[in-house]
């Protein structure tokens, strides 16, 4: 004869059932939870150390904008002034001189003096943050090309492709200070003979390249370099590029060297 459990044995085995279940479903809620307020935690301190980065490059961009601006200011007014001056003085001296070859001289320094002139004013406008915001990124980079074109001893070239839109004051801004920081690398460094600017307005993004036919260097040593050595500015044109949201890639063969930005349309 069976003896069957009464209803106190079942009801204390059906109670210790959910019971284990519940704390099973409670252990598993748990550790979902922990992962998931870890994934945030994580999240949250790479989007804070992003705005820091991000605040920290804008300041320095304003702060450059600043000094720029001021050197801008400092090119118009002062030594864009003393050089008409000279100007001046060269008209009176050749009205004195006699001699014909002293004439030509004169008459060739002030010709190479307007000359600076126009570059000084060149340089000045390419330097003022008013001048992109008032004419826009391609303007500048064509007369920022023009400037060193005139020294006659690099030929520049810029090409648009697509249809150009507007990428944003602020963005325009720190496109065209990486422009001068490359060209002016390329006129440092490269011992180039031509400067190839490219924009290309895709439809979905923008890209900007930088070429050049100089002898080229070793990308990687030049950014593994320190603070106070030639090329860590490169890492500067890393940063402010991805502050934009985008990419800078810089490649050098062997024979000449090419950067290129490449940025999502907003």
């Amino acid at each position: 004869m069976t003896s069957t459990p009464d209803n106190g044995v079942i009801i204390i085995i059906v109670t210790g059932t959910i019971a284990l279940l519940l704390m099973v479903v409670f252990g598993l809620s748990f550790i979902v939870y922990y992962h998931k307020r870890r994934r945030e935690s994580i999240q949250e301190k790479q989007i804070l150390q992003e705005n820091y980065q991000h605040e920290l490059l804008q300041s320095q961009i304003e702060i450059q904008n600043q000094t720029l601006q001021q050197i801008a200011n400092d090119l118009h007014d002062n030594i864009g002034q003393l050089l008409t001056v000279v100007v001046m003085r060269l008209n009176s001296l050749e009205d004195e001189v006699i001699g014909v070859s002293q004439q030509q001289s004169v008459q060739q320094t002030r010709e190479l003096v307007r000359t600076i002139i126009a570059d000084v004013r060149t340089l000045s406008k390419t330097l003022d943050h008013d001048t992109v915001r008032r004419f826009g990124l391609l303007p500048c980079l064509s007369l920022e090309l023009e400037r060193i074109q005139r020294a006659g001893r690099i030929n520049t070239q810029l090409t648009t492709m697509g249809e150009p839109y507007l990428l944003g004051e602020q963005t325009e801004t720190v496109l065209l200070r990486m422009t001068q920081e490359s060209l002016n690398n390329a006129l440092k460094h490269a011992r180039a003979t031509k400067l190839h600017v490219m924009a290309d307005f895709n439809v979905d993004s923008f890209s900007l390249t930088i070429a050049d036919d100089g002898q080229g260097f070793s990308v990687q040593e030049a950014i593994a370099r320190q603070l106070h050595e030639s090329g860590a500015g490169l890492n500067s044109l890393f940063r402010r590029a991805g502050m934009l949201g985008g990419t800078c890639t810089i490649s050098s063969p062997g024979t000449g060297t090419k950067v290129h930005i490449r940025l999502p349309r907003n």
